[in-house]
């Protein structure tokens, strides 16, 4: 069974999102574009702004292929920064300033990006990585003596709209190269599924996660208003919720470990202007959504896609009669295509599991400067047209009878953790370069409410978790570090006993020598 990519295009470049977003501006030109703690900027104040920096990137040399980093922290010129290097026709790359430098610095060297556009604050994060540091507040005179008025369009449909980086299987993060099409595609169907209006406001809340697309610009083409979310409320339940009432959030997407969290907290029930929520980046089940159905009276759908393919690939509103299990992750969205296949890429009947593959609008361009990997994961399309993809998700699924999806599994090694796609070969990567660690296993223990990352390491002398943390941090995002370091003599060949750490179960790998391929534990840490 399958699902074919529905009819429409975006050949016109007057359909691109940014385009898209000119158009509300000159439709509503006082009505407010975004806002960011006292700070607010209108429609009319962005569009100039954004045009403004356009031209003043274009004589820096930035054009169509070319990538622009950002480093800044949540704010209104970031909003102008990323509007203002789409339409130079460049593409940006989002860094994290409280990422590693090292990894900053890698990510900068792999883009080739020449500028990056930072703030004052987040500046120091960039220096010394041998691109180009454009300090917003120390050009913003050389900006605003630019012309007010869009450049000429350079952007076509499938020129490369964002490179998003994603954990990576050889230890270093890969970046995924997403055109124009792909964003106006999802933008589109946000806003029009979803009938996002002036009305409506969204919380904004990460950058360098792929979700930050749809919430960035999906309102601003519906003539919305984007809410920025102040720094740190993305991992704080209680300032989440401050920040959704004190604002009027009208639409707020948040993976379901932190759901659960949100509609415990007192004052879940001043969100009174809430009405959407939308779920992704890990499974859900029905048992979150229940509670928060008898805490407030919203629309909540579960969504599902990978960077790979422009965000969301499939999406499923809630039906409150499931009262347990988990949520479908629905059906494709417009102008995608899903096929389930089996190992000799052939159909899978309904209720048989297969492997996902993605194709239609949303499928991204591939990975950047892998051109290897690309062709492993961006494969011909075995039913489409000539030239058609499809993209390898590794995620096992099963159609329903009612023609929607059910995740099932992963076929390999990734895992999530609060949402956060991790390969726990990147972080076995980082602790081999530990004199002391002779080999080591990195998984996701899973609990009732969210997964922990447990490091199992064959160690030359006592173990000091704290060192080895510490190695991590200057390598890795807090996302990707370990909670747990567990001290093994020998991993195991054959059935035997590793510890729980007083978790679930999980599945273990290593790449160290005389280990074989994978281990389930049970809730004893009994590897069955």
């Amino acid at each position: 069974m399958s699902s074919e990519p529905q009819s429409g295009d975006f050949s016109d470049e007057n359909s691109l999102t940014h385009a898209l977003i000119a158009s509300q501006a000159a439709a509503s030109p006082e009505h407010t574009a975004v806002i960011s703690g006292e700070a607010a900027l209108t429609y009319a104040e962005m569009d100039a702004r954004a045009n403004q920096l356009a031209h003043f990137l274009q004589d820096s040399g930035a054009g169509p292929e070319t990538i622009v980093a950002v480093c800044m922290r949540r704010g209104t010129d970031l909003m102008t920064a990323l509007l203002g290097i789409w339409r130079a026709g460049a593409a940006y790359v989002p860094l994290d300033p409280d990422h590693p430098r090292q990894r900053t610095a890698w990510v900068l060297e792999d883009t080739g990006a020449p500028l990056v556009l930072t703030d004052e604050v987040s500046a120091d994060a960039v220096r010394g990585t041998g691109a180009r540091p454009l300090v917003m507040e120390a050009v913003r005179e050389q900006i605003a003596a630019c012309p007010t008025h869009a450049p000429e369009p350079a952007t076509g449909p499938q020129n490369a709209a964002y490179v998003l980086y994603t954990s990576g299987t050889t230890g270093r993060p890969k970046g995924v190269v997403v055109s124009h099409a792909g964003v106006a595609n999802l933008n589109r169907w946000m806003a029009d599924t979803h009938q996002l209006t002036a009305g409506d406001r969204v919380l904004q809340k990460t950058l360098t996660f792929d979700a930050s697309c749809w919430e960035l610009f999906a309102p601003l083409t519906a003539g919305g208003t984007v809410v920025m979310a102040p720094d740190g409320a993305e991992r704080d339940p209680a300032a989440l919720v401050r920040a959704v009432a004190a604002h009027d959030i009208t639409v707020l997407q948040v993976v379901p470990s932190v759901l659960r969290l949100l509609v415990e907290e007192p004052t879940w029930a001043d969100c009174t202007a809430l009405r959407l929520v939308l779920s992704g980046g890990e499974p859900l089940h029905a048992e979150p959504v229940q509670r928060l159905l008898e805490r407030t009276e919203v629309e909540v759908w579960n969504s599902y896609g990978p960077t790979e393919c422009t965000v969301n690939a499939t999406e499923q509103r809630f039906d409150p009669a499931q009262t347990t299990g988990p949520v479908p992750i629905g059906r494709p969205i417009h102008r995608a295509q899903a096929l389930v296949l089996d190992p000799n890429g052939m159909p899978v009947p309904i209720g048989v599991v297969g492997e996902l593959h993605l194709g239609g609008a949303g499928v991204a361009r591939g990975y950047l400067g892998r051109p290897g990997l690309t062709a492993d994961r961006f494969v011909p399309d075995p039913f489409g047209r000539p030239g058609a993809r499809v993209y390898r998700t590794g995620d096992l699924v099963r159609w329903r009878p009612d023609g929607t999806l059910e995740y099932v599994d992963r076929i390999d090694h990734q895992v999530k953790v609060n949402g956060v796609r991790i390969e726990p070969a990147e972080i076995e990567a980082a602790l081999s370069a530990h004199p002391g660690v002779q080999a080591s296993a990195v998984t996701a223990v899973k609990t009732d409410s969210t997964a922990h990352l447990v490091a199992y390491v064959r160690h030359d002398g006592p173990l000091d978790p704290t060192g080895l943390r510490a190695l991590l941090r200057d390598r890795l995002p807090e996302t990707h570090l370990p909670t747990h370091f567990v001290q093994l003599d020998a991993f195991p060949l054959s059935l035997s006993y590793l510890p729980s750490v007083g978790l679930s179960w999980s599945f273990v790998r290593s790449t160290g020598p005389g280990v074989l391929g994978i281990c389930v534990l049970n809730a004893k840490g009994i590897c069955l």
